[in-house]
């Protein structure tokens, strides 16, 4: 028994007519007659009653027209089930996030992915080392993640590049005067923010100030971003931090790094041997709404100074 057999026997139920079904089916009729012979000998039963210009279902048939009809919807709803997972339109994705990556960047990424298709996403937050570890694991199928880093058995896109800066109050003796070497920050006290604390944000930080000729000394250590502004503007302290993270204030000024400027460069990975179909609709979103931040015409010269 093949499933276009049962698609015969569906339409001349309807039709209650060999002719009218054979026609909507764009076949000629004997061919049809043979074939419902052929399904009612298959099956040990009499589906029609044939009498001149006359059609009718057999009790038997009725039964088996319903099942079927319920065999073939469910059969149309799971095509167009895979059918939508294959174009990436529904399913279930894991995502791994970085705590690094700008704020705001995966909620609006989330956001704009959602409203054009049914896919439940799960996020998982962590330090971009943990999320790569958790995307070899298969514990999140897509992730989120500061560069660079062990490309090994991972598809890698990159995202974008942002610029770091210095941050120190409005009356700081840095707030005005040249910034010419970042060994001019030698003798502050750093504040830091936890969210930028993950290993690879911390090696960038102590990297550049290890070629200044300095260890960076850490003061004060807080949760958020805002309370971390506060103490510099305070005067507790001085901070460096990613560029989407500069906010108007008259208490702080922003100062760009001495020449050459350090980047904070974040991309999306996954894994080689995953089913990418709704991971490649992800990340042209995801690719998408980095461009936009990117390219976008924000005016920060007012305070990045």
């Amino acid at each position: 028994m093949e499933l276009r057999h049962l698609r015969y026997f569906v339409t001349v139920a309807e039709e209650l007519h060999f002719g009218r079904a054979a026609k909507r089916l764009n076949m000629s009729q004997p061919p049809l007659s043979r074939q419902i012979q052929e399904l009612e000998e298959e099956l040990g039963f009499q589906l029609f009653i044939r009498e001149y210009h006359r059609v009718e279902l057999t009790g038997a048939g009725q039964v088996y027209l319903d099942q079927i009809k319920r065999v073939l919807d469910q059969l149309d709803f799971a095509r167009q089930d895979a059918i939508a997972v294959a174009r990436g339109w529904k399913g279930r994705l894991r995502i791994g996030y970085g705590v690094h990556l700008p704020e705001g960047y995966l909620p609006r990424v989330v956001a704009a992915f959602s409203a054009e298709r049914n896919v439940d996403i799960d996020i998982l937050e962590a330090p971009s080392p943990r999320v790569l570890q958790m995307l070899h694991e298969k514990a999140v199928d897509v992730a989120f993640v500061m560069a660079p880093f062990d490309r090994t058995g991972l598809v890698v896109r990159e995202l974008m590049r942002e610029p770091l800066m210095i941050v120190v109050a409005a009356g700081h003796r840095l707030a005005t005067a040249p910034l010419s070497d970042l060994a001019q920050l030698a003798e502050e006290d750093f504040v830091v923010c936890r969210r930028y604390e993950e290993p690879g944000f911390r090696e960038l930080v102590e990297g550049l100030c290890r070629e200044a000729g300095f260890t960076p000394r850490v003061s004060q250590s807080v949760e958020r971003k805002q309370t971390a502004l506060d103490l510099v503007a305070e005067g507790l302290g001085v901070s460096i931090i990613p560029w989407s993270s500069a906010t108007p204030s008259d208490r702080v000024r922003y100062r760009p790094f001495p020449n050459p400027t350090p980047y904070l460069s974040s991309a999306v990975a996954w894994r080689e041997d995953a089913h990418a179909e709704t991971i490649a609709s992800l990340v042209e979103v995801a690719e998408r709404e980095a461009q936009r931040r990117q390219t976008a015409n924000i005016n920060v010269a007012g305070y990045v100074r």
